[in-house]
């Protein structure tokens, strides 16, 4: 979390002197696992908000950062032979930084370009359903130690920003690398995709 703390700290410092370029964004996520031991994972809805900056080079192409907060994860259902149903719920926060290559003309833009994401917190949410569904039990484990640090990704997306500078956009992020170093499922691949809808102004 120190790691986190002094990145924001840096990034805000970093735009402080260009505030006219500095904008704030947030919305929903819909997030799941891919990879060979990714395709049993549903998508799970969150969310995601914070701030960017851009500083174009011209009118059209510029370079846009953004440090984001971003809860993602998937879920898996499944049910054993004598009837008792398990669903695993995997809740997993990250800072975001992509760093994008932003094109835009009439109010459309295009965003393109790597992003590092540093793990912040994540959990496992177990819940154990018996034969005849009358009793449910749940528990829930703090992995927040089993992925990886940092997650190394791109993003790409594209949106309308009207004459308000309110912006709406679609953006599409993917895991290049698997995501566990420790616990169960360490070797397995499962890798980070995430959906995301978000609203935006920016401050001119």
């Amino acid at each position: 979390m120190k790691r986190i703390a002094l990145l924001l700290c840096f990034f805000s410092l970093t735009i402080a002197a260009s505030a006219q370029q500095l904008g704030i964004k947030g919305g929903a996520t819909y997030s799941t696992f891919k990879g060979q031991n990714g395709k049993d994972y549903d998508y799970r809805l969150g969310y995601a908000g914070g701030l960017f900056y851009q500083q174009h080079i011209n009118d059209l192409i510029g370079i846009q950062i953004e440090a984001l907060y971003t809860s993602r994860g998937a879920k898996i259902e499944k049910v054993a032979t004598s009837g008792v149903k398990t669903e695993d719920k995997f809740r997993m926060n990250y800072v975001d930084v992509p760093l994008l290559l932003h094109v835009s003309a009439g109010g459309l833009f295009f965003d393109l370009g790597p992003q590092a994401s540093f793990a912040a917190k994540a959990r496992r949410i177990s819940e154990v359903t018996s034969a005849d569904g009358n009793t449910t039990t749940s528990s829930s484990v703090n992995i927040t130690d089993h992925p990886y640090a940092i997650d190394l990704g791109y993003a790409a997306g594209i949106g309308y920003r009207g004459a308000s500078n309110i912006g709406l956009e679609v953006r599409y992020t993917g895991g290049l690398k698997d995501i566990d170093d420790e616990g169960p499922f360490v070797g397995q691949e499962r890798r980070n995709s995430t959906i995301f809808l978000m609203l935006s102004y920016l401050f001119y």
